[in-house]
C-alpha cells in the first residue's frame, strides 16, 4: 500500500440537499486545478461529475451524492481578483425548489456575443455559481425553478 500523502486544502462547506437536509461540513480541495495554477474551487469540485463527495462532518465523515445537492454556500476567498468574478456582472433572482428566493450576483465571462445570462445559464455544467456578500453559492441546475435578470 502506498503511504504517500497528497496534500489538499479543507474548505468549509453549508450545504442544502433536495429534501431540505442541512449538512455543515469541510471538503477537501486540490491545491492547484487542473485549469489554472490556483486551487481548486467549490465549484470545480461540483462540476468535475463525481457521484460522491467525502464531507467531514462534526459526526466523521460522509460521502454526499452530489445528484441531491441542490445548493453549496461557502465563504468567498480573502484574496482578491479570483477569475471566477471577473466578467460582465448581472444581479438576478433565482427562485429554487423550496420556493427559496435569492438576490445574487453573477460574473459572465464568455466570448463576444454570448455575455446574456441566458448563455450563462445554457453551459454544460450541472452546478452554476453566484455570488451574495461574502458568500459562493453554487446551485444545482435542477433545483432552479426559475431566475429573473
Amino acid at each position: 500500500m502506498n503511504d504517500e500523502r497528497i496534500d489538499k486544502k479543507k474548505k468549509k462547506v453549508h450545504f442544502t440537499l433536495t429534501d431540505g437536509t442541512e449538512i455543515i461540513g469541510e471538503i477537501h480541495l486540490w491545491l492547484y486545478s487542473t485549469n489554472r495554477m490556483a486551487p481548486q474551487r467549490i465549484d470545480e469540485l461540483l462540476n468535475e461529475g463525481i457521484s460522491f463527495i467525502p464531507v467531514e462532518t462534526a459526526e466523521g465523515y460522509i460521502l454526499l451524492n452530489s445528484a441531491n445537492i441542490m445548493l453549496a454556500r461557502t465563504e468567498t476567498e480573502k484574496s482578491i481578483h479570483d477569475p471566477i468574478m471577473i466578467g460582465k456582472k448581472y444581479k438576478v433572482h433565482i427562485t429554487t425548489l423550496f420556493a427559496e428566493n435569492l438576490e445574487v450576483d453573477l460574473f459572465i465571462s464568455l466570448p463576444e456575443g454570448f455575455q446574456r445570462v441566458k448563455d450563462y445559464l445554457d453551459q454544460n455544467i450541472q452546478f452554476l455559481t453566484f455570488f451574495t456578500p461574502g458568500q459562493i453559492l453554487c446551485i444545482n441546475r435542477n433545483c432552479i425553478l426559475f431566475i429573473r435578470d
